[in-house]
């Protein structure tokens, strides 16, 4: 009877035992394939799939680095210069300032506006050609005339310790027909005095990897170096030029017609594709020369986010299209990857007590906003470096602290902490002194 039971388990377990064994394959097989497919579905760009050699995108609230490909390697930057052209220009020569072609502008190599010697413009129609259609001797023009106003508005003392030569200039007033005149060497020092003023802007921005020779992106180098910048640098060039709304204006402009003082009719389309090929565009600049090859730099923003993409060495021809390509991919990577996240909201009040001090303690607040752009693998982290006590005297200029703002180990944003008023020394034998009058 014990036999026949234990026959009919052993008919049982046989086809259970197949079962286990099919699954244990089955698992065997899937897991492996699990693994690439968790892989391949990585959104992260890899390198073999950017174009340019040198690629950056950040986020335009905090300048942090999103995506790199070489982001920190210098490079020539072609006609992408011409976003900081543009704004230097503006933040230096009124709209209604006339500006005046010299012999040296005209001779600009294609391409060009063709304007020719004595010609005369309102210098915000020729902000149109120098973006829209990047021409380069409206750069030059902009550049002589933009460094001419502002050696006129500076005083005397200022003008002295320029360390260029200036001695040309006899006259101080502005005259309009001055530079029709001028030699091809003032020209070059005029365009000097300019391309100083975009390498100040650039060092006050933190990029000390670009180096400014031309105002229009002409390959050419000095003694300091070639004309060049970084990815990152040139993105966070951008990130500073958007917060500019005439600058935005004029390069999101489609068409534009305008005409010289002397009569001539001019009209000049947007050469930046992007602005029709991607939603939400808000600004960008192409360039190309032997030298950089083609390059680009653009803005997208929505509702709360805003990106910056900055592309160098992206092809040379017949590859005209690939930083469109490299552009898209990069767009859609951050868009997927990256929400707008609050990381400073709520005020906070720091009680900080006040050692040998009119006062024995002040209350500090705190109420600075920031969001920044997250993913998912990003860890973000609030640092608050407040003394518990300080030692008077302190006015309300003195730091006694700071906020700091890490992601991924990295200082994004740093707040200094303030004292709020102006607290006095009180010595130990007043305070006693004091404390016996109320008695």
């Amino acid at each position: 009877m014990l036999s026949a039971v234990a026959y009919f388990f052993q008919k049982l377990i046989q086809p259970l035992k197949f079962i286990i064994l099919i699954c244990l394959i089955i698992s065997i097989v899937l897991t492996p394939f699990n693994r690439v497919n968790a892989k391949e579905n990585d959104s992260s760009p890899k390198d073999n799939e950017i174009h340019a050699r040198f690629a950056a995108v950040i986020d335009a609230d905090t300048n942090r680095l999103l995506y790199g490909k070489n982001a920190d390697t210098k490079a020539p930057m072609a006609s992408t210069t011409k976003i900081m052209t543009l704004i230097t220009a503006l933040e230096i020569c009124p709209d209604d300032y006339i500006a005046t072609t010299s012999a040296y502008a005209a001779s600009m190599p294609d391409v060009q506006l063709n304007a020719v010697k004595g010609e005369q413009f309102s210098i915000k129609d020729l902000y149109y050609s120098l973006v829209l259609r990047s021409h380069n001797d409206t750069a030059v023009i902009i550049a002589e005339n933009t460094a001419y106003y502002y050696i006129c508005s500076l005083t005397d003392k200022e003008r002295n310790e320029l360390t260029f030569d200036i001695s040309f200039i006899n006259d101080y007033s502005y005259n309009s027909h001055f530079i029709e005149n001028i030699s091809k060497e003032q020209s070059k020092a005029l365009v000097l005095v300019f391309t100083n003023l975009m390498n100040r802007k650039a060092t006050s921005l933190g990029c000390n990897s670009t180096h400014y020779i031309t105002p229009n992106g002409l390959d050419a180098s000095d003694d300091a170096d070639i004309h060049s910048t970084t990815a990152y640098e040139l993105a966070v060039v951008m990130s500073y030029c958007i917060k500019n709304e005439h600058f935005l204006s004029i390069t999101q402009t489609h068409d534009y017609s305008f005409t010289s003082l002397s009569g001539r009719k001019y009209s000049v389309s947007n050469a930046n594709a992007f602005l029709n090929m991607y939603d939400n565009i808000i600004s960008g600049k192409t360039g190309f020369t032997g030298d950089a090859g083609y390059c680009y730099v653009c803005a997208y923003r929505d509702n709360d986010r805003t990106f910056i993409v900055a592309l160098l060495a992206c092809g040379w021809p017949d590859n005209k299209t690939y930083k469109w390509s490299d552009a898209k991919r990069l767009l859609d990577y951050t868009r997927a990857s990256y929400t707008n996240q609050d990381i400073l909201i709520c005020p906070k009040v720091f009680n900080i007590k006040i050692k040998n001090g009119s006062k024995s303690s002040i209350d500090i607040l705190f109420d600075k906003k920031l969001s920044a752009c997250i993913s998912d693998n990003d860890n973000v982290e609030v640092v608050y470096n407040i003394p518990s006590s300080i030692t008077a005297p302190v006015n309300n200029e003195c730091i006694i602290g700071n906020v700091c703002v890490n992601i991924n180990d990295k200082e994004i944003q740093r707040y200094n902490i303030y004292c709020n008023e102006n607290i006095k020394k009180v010595s130990f034998i007043s305070k006693i002194t004091q404390k016996v009058k109320k008695l």
